[in-house]
């Protein structure tokens, strides 16, 4: 069977991308797959990080073509004609912000005229931003649709508020699997960090205000008072003003307990920032899913969450990490200290027994079953 799929890939940098990729990959095990890329993602206008491109040294072995500019229609017409030449059977897509709800849903109206089946992978309904006309958007990027997967309990929830007459299955958010090279140990990451002495504490991923960093920083005095050996290492690029950031640590005096690499990493540094890291923290006001546990899971890394959005079906209370009672300062950091207090050993057992449940095959398969 030929799949397409229609998003952002490589060289384009971002979680989406790489979902696609690996999603992609598993399935060009038995099938013929080709990604219909974007050619730019968005205005540069808009975007509020530094770059748009993944830098990473690796590229993927799979066929990929930018063919269209989400915010320009003009490009439209020949993504339509160059998907319709390719003529697949299934076209997979992720849907995640409206800021794409026009171009999907023009797309996929006028290729289902030419029986090819849609499958939308959703992580989001309820967005962390405000979007205007943003339920109106996603009816039309969504309502057309042949399959809507959702990856949690949560969204599931709000498709079938939104969507009620939609074919709707709940699915699963895989494993990421391609970031453990092999090229680092517990131990020589964190010599090559300086953290060998350290309990560290890992915040990773895109910056964002939904994402509680602030919540984190002032959470963090109250941490060291009870553990004088941790250390806070925040990886990910700001979106928008990073000042704020900066400033709350040198408020605290937390210079010399705070690393920022404020940029965004490549596949080929995620692990050594995994690997030196003893903890996870998501300590987000609010979210879906999260696919930097995801990571963590696949690295034998717990994580501390706040109990928001559908965080506490992928981080197991007291199993394979350790639940915040609610989303504040002192919930967090008492949170942070009862994960150290976790039997480590027992811990990594129960990772890998609940990462058995999040395989790229098994998405594949409910994929592929949908229809």
């Amino acid at each position: 069977m030929k799949i397409g799929f229609l998003g952002p890939a490589y060289p384009l940098r971002g979680g989406i991308a790489q979902f696609n990729m690996l999603l992609a990959l598993e399935l060009k095990k038995k099938h013929e797959v080709k990604i219909f890329s974007f050619s730019k993602q968005y205005p540069k206008i808009i975007f509020p990080g530094k770059d748009q491109i993944d830098h990473s040294e690796t590229k993927p072995d799979l066929e990929i073509e930018p063919i269209v500019i989400p915010y320009n229609p003009l490009t439209w017409f020949s993504a339509v004609k160059k998907i319709r030449q390719w003529q697949p059977g299934i076209l997979i897509l992720k849907y995640w912000i409206p800021f794409f709800a026009p171009v999907f849903g023009w797309l996929i109206r006028r290729l289902k005229k030419h029986n090819i089946r849609v499958i939308y992978v959703i992580d989001n309904i309820v967005f962390h931003e405000k979007w205007y006309f943003a339920e109106k958007l996603t009816k039309y990027a969504l309502g057309k649709a042949d399959v809507l997967i959702t990856m949690s309990d949560s969204v599931n929830d709000d498709a079938r508020r939104l969507l009620p007459k939609a074919n709707i299955i709940k699915g699963l958010h895989p494993i990421y699997n391609c970031y453990d090279l092999g090229n680092y140990s517990k131990e020589s990451a964190k010599i090559k960090l300086q953290v060998e002495k350290k309990k560290t504490i890992l915040f990773f991923g895109y910056i964002k205000p939904y994402k509680g960093l602030d919540l984190l920083i002032r959470s963090f005095p109250l941490i060291l008072r009870e553990l004088p050996d941790a250390h806070l290492m925040i990886v990910g690029e700001v979106y928008g003003d990073d000042t704020g950031y900066f400033d709350l640590i040198e408020k605290l005096n937390l210079k010399n307990d705070v690393t920022f690499i404020n940029r965004f990493a490549t596949n080929e540094e995620v692990e050594l920032y995994y690997k030196a890291a003893d903890v996870l923290a998501l300590p987000y006001t609010s979210a879906t899913q999260s696919g930097v546990v995801q990571i963590a899971y696949d690295m034998e890394l717990g994580a501390v969450a706040t109990p928001v959005g559908s965080l506490a079906e992928l981080v197991l209370d007291g199993k394979t990490g350790i639940m915040a009672e609610d989303v504040s300062k002192e919930a967090f950091s008492d949170a942070v200290v009862r994960y150290f207090e976790l039997d480590q050993e027992q811990l990594i057992r129960n990772i890998k027994e609940e990462s058995k449940k999040y395989s790229w095959e098994a998405l594949a398969k409910l994929i592929l079953n949908s229809i």
